[in-house]
């Protein structure tokens, strides 16, 4: 948090988030504490999880956790009706420099283990902090909610007239910091107004549409195929639309003929190991049943630092030719990063460009 930022903190501490009357009957008992699960065997199914309400104290309490606790995972499992706004703002700083992710959920102990159950609210607050995450995610049942921040009654009522004016200056200086925040986690700013335009006793919620069009959650898919012309021939790629994830590291796919043969390039975030050949899946959803190829040694080679070459058969071309969506996954070792894989929804036009990518071969 700036000094600026920090200055304010004082200024503005009479500007509260209205969650208790927003969210109706919806109950959080007590200030936000963190507790680490899991809801299996690997890092990646682990979770910190926050509950609760955000005060003043909050962002040091979860960096005292963060410096104190040994956590597995990589991941913030949020459920609050929100409370200082200042306070959300640096817990998602906090969030994002030590690039942790961010869930909406109620987590559900059983026994050792768990489960994540839908539910869930990060409202007020606690969506700004949300927002921190390097991957968000609100899955379907759970709800991320955004309203304005304003002066409450009471303590309206303890400024002096002379003095209600500078409140509304800083209250504008608020507004100014809370934007700033959006751009810096790269968050569409006009949240901000949708949410000021909610009364203080009522929430605006994102459906799916604006949570993807905000950027308020982070798209897990790769994009369509575009062509590309390369020497005497073509090939077709997909990107991945949002970040890479704890042992997910792939970024592209690219399709192509070579010497008549038709091939898919997987390339990956991280530096690919060279000691074995890993084992390789590709999986089509058709209108039937879906349909898995596994993608034997000899089909599959290390090219370069960051790719895998496969060698597709007939099968797998006439596959892409019909499928609505197709899956990859080369499976290395935990040590070496865990698995390397992507789905894509393919359309009709993507069907096409990907036959092309096939029939026009590169030298």
């Amino acid at each position: 948090m700036s000094k600026h930022r920090g200055a304010l903190a004082c200024a503005l501490v009479a500007f509260l988030i209205g969650s208790a009357a927003a969210l109706g009957e919806t109950a959080f008992n007590g200030d936000m504490t963190f507790e680490n699960v899991c809801t299996g065997n690997a890092s990646e199914s682990c979770y910190i999880v926050a509950i609760g309400t955000i005060t003043g104290e909050t962002p040091g309490k979860f960096a005292d956790y963060l410096a104190e606790q040994q956590h597995e995972g990589n991941k913030v499992l949020l459920h609050s009706p929100g409370g200082s706004l200042l306070a959300g703002l640096k817990l998602g700083e906090i969030i994002r420099e030590n690039l942790l992710e961010t869930r909406v959920g109620i987590w559900k102990p059983d026994g050792f283990r768990g489960d994540i159950e839908t539910g869930g609210i990060c409202a007020s607050a606690c969506a700004y902090a949300f927002l921190g995450g390097t991957v968000r995610q609100v899955p379907e049942g759970n709800r991320l909610g955004f309203h304005q921040f304003f002066l409450s009654a009471p303590r309206a009522a303890e400024i002096p007239p002379d003095k209600l004016g500078e409140a509304l200056e800083k209250a504008q200086e608020l507004s100014s910091i809370v934007v700033r925040y959006l751009l810096e986690m790269g968050i569409d700013a006009r949240i901000f107004v949708l949410g000021s335009g909610a009364k203080p006793d009522e929430m605006f919620f994102p459906d799916e549409s604006q949570l993807a069009e905000f950027a308020l959650v982070t798209p897990h898919e790769f994009g369509e195929f575009y062509l590309e012309p390369y020497k005497a021939g073509l090939v077709a790629a997909s990107k991945r639309r949002g970040e890479t994830r704890l042992y997910d590291t792939a970024l592209q796919v690219t399709s192509y003929c070579r010497d008549k043969s038709p091939y898919l390039l997987v390339t990956a975030e991280m530096v690919l190991p060279t000691i074995y050949t890993p084992d390789s899946t590709l999986v089509f959803e058709t209108s039937g049943k879906p349909v898995e190829i596994e993608i034997a040694s000899d089909r599959l080679r290390r090219l370069g630092e960051h790719a895998y070459e496969v060698t597709l058969n007939k099968e797998a071309v006439r596959l892409f030719k019909k499928a609505a969506k197709f899956e990859f996954a080369v499976y290395l070792s935990r040590a070496d990063g865990g698995v390397v894989s992507g789905e894509v929804e393919l359309t009709d036009l993507d069907r096409r460009i990907l036959d092309a990518s096939f029939r026009f071969c590169i030298d």
